[in-house]
């Protein structure tokens, strides 16, 4: 992807963050504030960096982590237990500010570049253009974006920055204070196995 870094260079903040919610795997949960090589929205198409996730709120981590589009369409919502329970939360903060491309609102439209980069359900040109922010802008440690679930705010931090970042100790999803009002919020019924609701 083409970026005029001139136009993106004035999308450039400076932001420290402070216990921003990440939801992540169980078997990860000694290294909350790292993040291993795998497909998402800002992630390097080539494998050339790593890219850790946060939100600025619980139900936009919730959101982007385990809910996804999984209820479109349905009127009964259901979660499992065997998955849940595989899940763990962690808040990250960062021990500096952070240099970050601020691709909220309407920035992409502002700054020319390709706005399916970060508001499109396929990824590809999301991984693009963070491809060439990440080779282009080296001294950028991440991209600040909305989620396009619940327009919360997102940060997408290379790992060129993960030194700078640390997690708290990570509790079970199941164990979180905030988990239960955002099922009853979302009207989301949690499940042992189908056709067995948790009382």
């Amino acid at each position: 992807m083409k970026i005029v870094t001139p136009k993106l260079r004035e999308r450039v903040i400076s932001a420290r963050l402070a216990d921003w919610p990440r939801i992540l795997p169980s078997r990860h949960r000694a290294s909350p504030a790292d993040a291993g090589l795998g497909s998402s929205r800002f992630s390097s198409p080539t494998r050339a960096f790593r890219v850790l996730y946060a939100a600025d709120n619980f139900p936009t981590a919730f959101a982007e982590a385990v809910v996804r589009d999984r209820f479109e369409g349905k009127t009964k919502r259901f979660l499992y237990r065997p998955h849940l329970d595989q899940l763990c939360v962690t808040a990250i903060s960062s021990s500096r500010a952070l240099t970050l491309l601020d691709l909220t609102g309407a920035a992409a439209y502002e700054a020319g570049i390709d706005t399916d980069a970060n508001r499109a359900r396929v990824h590809t040109s999301g991984q693009a253009l963070s491809e060439a922010v990440h080779t282009e802008m080296p001294d950028v440690d991440g991209i600040l974006f909305n989620s396009r679930l619940t327009t919360g705010g997102c940060v997408a931090i290379y790992d060129r920055a993960f030194s700078a970042l640390s997690g708290t100790p990570p509790i079970a999803l199941l164990r979180s204070v905030l988990l239960p009002a955002e099922l009853t919020r979302l009207g989301v019924t949690v499940r042992r196995a189908r056709g067995f609701a948790i009382p």
